[in-house]
């Protein structure tokens, strides 16, 4: 298997997972304020990373990747805050603007031009996102603009996640995927320590409330959706690169409608099936030789 190859089957098994994260989210936070649920989301996969961590004699890493965690940091905080006022349709479109967007700053920084390839398939992984997204609001007629403070703090999370994906494939020269995964969900894990905090002020004995769902729902996030989708993203990055890595946003769109579909009875949509062919399509063009 090459480089691409195990790159593709990583943003492939990520995007699967990342499709049931919304679902299982809103679970938790039927009992669990949003800042909390993050914290502790990031606690269990750093209660379950760190042992390796140590074994690994990679705690002195922590401090030289802490500044390139922040940006990641930053992409979740903002994300949390943002999706309280605008709409679920509106954040997937944003972040379906990573791929160009990381493609514009590899020009900025580094002088990397994207390559027509490359442009017809983030083009076309665009095009299906959009036709995922958008056909079955328009059936409904529904409004999906989202609220403009909140589509604002979402689009520093597009912006800052951007730039995470662009330096971390230089730090993956000196560091492992685990490494760059373990440094982020710690750095987050302690930059939202004082919003827990706070938090709970506000929403005193909240957890109280808790049921055995909101519990799974957690352990299920904190391990599966933070650590495993984290390291198969870094993984993406180091074995794809930076633009390839974040084709992600393309079909995790896709994934989740399709989750919906099997599991909760939702309607499969021609926009669906046209979306989904056109995000593989872009993906594939994007990465063939």
């Amino acid at each position: 298997m090459n480089d691409k190859q195990k790159a593709f089957f990583a943003i492939f098994l990520l995007s699967v997972l990342s499709g049931t994260t919304a679902a299982i989210v809103k679970i938790g936070l039927v009992s669990i304020p949003p800042l909390s649920f993050a914290f502790l989301r990031f606690l269990i996969a750093g209660i379950f990373i760190l042992p390796f961590l140590i074994s690994r004699n990679k705690i002195k890493s922590l401090w030289e990747l802490a500044p390139l965690s922040l940006l990641a940091t930053l992409n979740i905080i903002v994300f949390v805050l943002g999706i309280k006022t605008t709409t679920a349709t509106i954040a997937q479109l944003l972040y379906a603007g990573v791929p160009l967007l990381t493609g514009l700053f590899l020009f900025v920084f580094f002088k990397e031009r994207l390559t027509q390839k490359k442009t017809i398939g983030i083009s076309l992984g665009f095009l299906g996102v959009a036709l995922v997204v958008l056909l079955p609001i328009f059936e409904k007629g529904t409004k999906f603009s989202g609220d403009l403070s909140g589509n604002l703090l979402i689009s520093i999370g597009v912006i800052s996640w951007s730039l995470y994906a662009l330096f971390s494939k230089k730090k993956l020269q000196s560091f492992s995927p685990f490494v760059m995964t373990a440094a982020f969900i710690l750095v987050t894990c302690i930059v939202l320590f004082p919003l827990f905090i706070a938090e709970s002020i506000t929403y005193p004995a909240w957890w109280k409330a808790l049921t055995p769902s909101s519990i799974l729902s957690l352990i299920y996030i904190g391990i599966v959706s933070t650590i495993f989708t984290y390291l198969l993203n870094q993984y993406a990055i180091k074995h794809g690169g930076s633009i390839f890595a974040s084709m992600q946003f393309y079909l995790i769109p896709v994934f989740a409608y399709f989750f919906a579909f099997l599991l909760l009875g939702e309607g499969l949509t021609l926009g669906l099936v046209a979306g989904g062919f056109l995000a593989l399509l872009g993906i594939y063009i994007t990465t063939k030789k």
